[in-house]
């Protein structure tokens, strides 16, 4: 790979995952793309942090500490340790990694100086033939996500999108214009961090000559529940992404629908307190503090 390529940084956040993020980190080993820094924040744990220091020399690791910091906290913490010139890829531990993939979505940002996000065709590790994600959007009126997801031969074409999750490519400039994710744990920073990029003259691009393979399940008995499992930041964070970015008069009206899906989808999986999370989470939303500025700063930290 050419050297005048730009410098790449791969940050994983890891939180009591050490067989998917070692999966994840053989996979990158195999990367044709040689200008690569790997950045792995290892939060709660340690079993992770002390075998992967010994077995992947290359990495640099980054001790989180033992409170839970979210997905939102590891990838600040590992975006503030990266080379100040690179791009960053912002990487989930759960997808492996096809060997050209980091190659294309670089290749996707040199297309048009407006890419300052490019995401991949995101394929199910189970089923290579059908696509997870390819993009996604949030309906900025009514606050209902829509996801790129279906066989493989209907996404083959790249395209601008609203927003993506998983896996992205961020341009350096990006970064230096709105610096990291708000701080929400989990649940819509992705999408909050495209439509703030947005705001500064970006565009986030699907790219499906780029892939990789998300270790999640298509059975919706599994992956139903797994979604209501984090109902108190679903329903709080999609209230803050929506006072950020969408039209809160008509989301308050189509709010009840959104509410009445998810109560179903509660007695339907026998978890009705997961509903009365849900339903808190979206009262805190609207009086929870939401910053202002589009720059959101990293933490300082003392490069390794």
């Amino acid at each position: 790979m050419n050297k005048k390529l730009p410098g790449v940084s791969v940050v994983i956040p890891s939180f009591n995952d050490k067989k998917k993020v070692f999966r994840l980190l053989n996979s990158l080993e195999k990367s044709t793309y040689s200008n690569l820094e790997t950045i792995v924040v290892v939060n709660g744990p340690k079993d992770t942090l002390d075998e992967g220091e010994k077995k992947y020399l290359w990495v640099k690791w980054i001790d989180a500490g033992g409170d839970n910091i979210g997905q939102t906290g590891c990838y600040n913490l590992g975006f503030a340790y990266t080379k100040k010139e690179n791009h960053i890829l912002y990487c989930d531990s759960d997808v492996v990694l096809d060997k050209d993939m980091i190659s294309n979505l670089v290749k996707a940002t040199q297309s048009n100086k407006k890419i300052g996000i490019v995401t991949p065709m995101i394929l199910y590790l189970s089923d290579k033939n059908f696509v997870n994600q390819a993009g996604a959007e949030v309906n900025l009126i009514t606050g209902q996500v829509k996801v790129g997801w279906g066989s493989k031969e209907k996404f083959l074409e790249g395209h601008e999108v609203q927003n993506s999750g998983t896996l992205m490519l961020f341009k350096r400039d990006v970064v230096n214009k709105i610096g990291g994710v708000d701080n929400w744990f989990l649940c819509y920073f992705d999408p909050d961090y495209c439509l703030r990029a947005k705001r500064e003259g970006f565009i986030t691009w699907y790219e499906p000559s780029a892939k990789c393979f998300h270790d999640q399940s298509k059975d919706p008995n599994i992956w139903r529940p797994r979604v209501l499992s984090r109902a108190y930041l679903l329903g709080r964070n999609r209230v803050l992404f929506m006072r950020r970015h969408g039209n809160m008069l008509t989301f308050i009206l189509f709010l009840p629908l959104i509410l009445g899906y998810y109560f179903i989808e509660t007695l339907r999986y026998n978890n009705f307190h997961k509903f009365l999370e849900l339903l808190w989470g979206t009262l805190v939303g609207f009086f929870y503090p939401l910053k202002s500025a589009n720059f959101i700063p990293l933490p300082r930290v003392k490069k390794v």
